[in-house]
């Protein structure tokens, strides 16, 4: 099998090690720096902002639920249903950066499109470390529905709270915004 070439070869190894501890370090300073430029955008922008790492948390948590439902497997060669007592389950990881990826794509093009080559950085390691493609997969789906079901949930409090708190003394934290 491939993965079981790639991990007798130490440095591919080290590099998807390295990947799956520096990435999500990488993705929330990314969430940290939309967060800084959305200070001079729209409420609209800054809610999206600030939904964000809230719609990473609960893709994270949404996807320890269904990582606890039982599986079914389909057996390819003899048709049998073959009920497993390993839970696979979609990746925290893949998870976890598909939800800044989706966030961040509601603030801005470019902080969408960095997040998804740190997405797609991340899926290559997760690959290159052995993890199942429908895991991978299950993760990516699972980040960007709860994220976006999340947003279109919460979009209208969140900028109407952003536009109040822009007339208050923690101005600083949600910037001054545009006036238009």
């Amino acid at each position: 099998m491939f993965t079981d070439h790639l991990a007798t070869t130490h440095r591919l190894h080290t590099t998807a090690v390295v990947t799956m501890r520096v990435g999500p370090v990488l993705l929330v300073a990314l969430l940290g720096w939309a967060w800084w430029a959305a200070r001079r955008e729209r409420p609209a922008a800054m809610a999206a902002a600030l939904w964000a790492p809230i719609g990473v948390v609960a893709t994270v948590a949404a996807n320890q639920v269904v990582e606890r439902l039982p599986t079914v497997r389909w057996a390819a060669f003899h048709g049998l249903v073959v009920h497993s007592s390993d839970l696979p389950g979609p990746s925290d990881h893949a998870a976890m950066a598909s939800a800044t990826a989706a966030g961040l794509f509601l603030v801005g093009r470019r902080f969408g499109l960095a997040a998804c080559g740190g997405w797609l950085v991340i899926a290559l390691a997760l690959a290159l470390g052995g993890a199942e493609p429908d895991d991978v997969a299950g993760g990516t789906v699972i980040g960007v529905t709860v994220t976006l079901i999340g947003f279109v949930i919460v979009e209208g409090p969140l900028r109407r709270a952003v536009s109040r708190l822009r007339r208050t003394r923690l101005r600083p934290f949600t910037g001054a915004g545009e006036t238009s």
